[in-house]
């Protein structure tokens, strides 16, 4: 098991085929996200048909391997990010790893912005040395989900090539932080960076790009402010 680190999130950007909502759309998305396989590769093949998928050329010529986020929903095991590997294993022949996986139950899917950067998903799973990954998972909002993941590999001496999202918001395609936005951070609440560090183990600096911004654009900011010293104290 590896902890998200204390270091930069260096991933490029990911890739998101659809827009955020999308899958809450599709009539098959319930029972797949509730651990009905069948209904995920119904959702996957509807969604993934209509993308072009030499996109991923770049990974086969690295011969990348596919790791899912295969994760404990409260409603149940969401299939949908297996469904996702296992499709682009059949097209495209990539390999897929399925040892590894969140070793905790975190709900991440009904937790607000603010929740989501105190409740990190751990990893648990033996790493190739070497081996090149591409994470996937069904929606992403935070990004804080494949930091983590990425977190793991890394610590563990793999590298992570990209990381691939069904559905998001299109601006939390950027998960490497801004240092501008870093700045920004530390100006509104850097006297609680200490705290915040003590809390979730890493700094303002591991935090992604949607993390920080929604840190830094959070309204009233002095509900960001109780949230950290709360948590800070929790831990007295």
């Amino acid at each position: 098991m590896a902890k998200r680190g204390n270091h930069p999130v260096n991933l490029a950007d990911a890739l998101i085929f659809h827009s955020l909502g999308t899958l809450n759309e599709h009539p098959h998305y319930p029972a797949a996200k509730a651990g009905d396989f069948d209904a995920a590769l119904l959702v996957v093949d509807d969604l993934l048909s209509t993308v072009d998928l030499n996109i991923f050329k770049p990974y086969l010529d690295q011969k990348a391997t596919l790791l899912p986020v295969l994760a404990q929903e409260a409603q149940g095991r969401n299939k949908i990010p297996l469904a996702i590997a296992l499709y682009l294993e059949n097209q495209l022949g990539l390999k897929v790893e399925l040892g590894i996986g969140q070793l905790t139950k975190v709900s991440r899917t009904t937790l607000s912005g603010l929740d989501r950067v105190f409740v990190i998903p751990e990893f648990s799973g033996t790493v190739l040395k070497g081996q090149s990954y591409v994470l996937l998972d069904d929606t992403l909002t935070q990004g804080g989900t494949f930091a983590a993941l990425a977190s793991h590999l890394q610590q563990q001496n793999a590298s992570v090539l990209g990381a691939v999202a069904l559905t998001g918001k299109q601006y939390s395609a950027r998960l490497k932080l801004d240092l501008t936005l870093l700045e920004q951070l530390r100006h509104k609440h850097g006297e609680l960076e200490e705290a915040f560090q003590t809390i979730n183990g890493y700094n303002y600096a591991a935090l992604t790009q949607s993390e920080a911004r929604m840190l830094v654009n959070f309204k009233p900011a002095e509900q960001v402010k109780k949230r950290i010293l709360t948590e800070s104290h929790s831990l007295d």
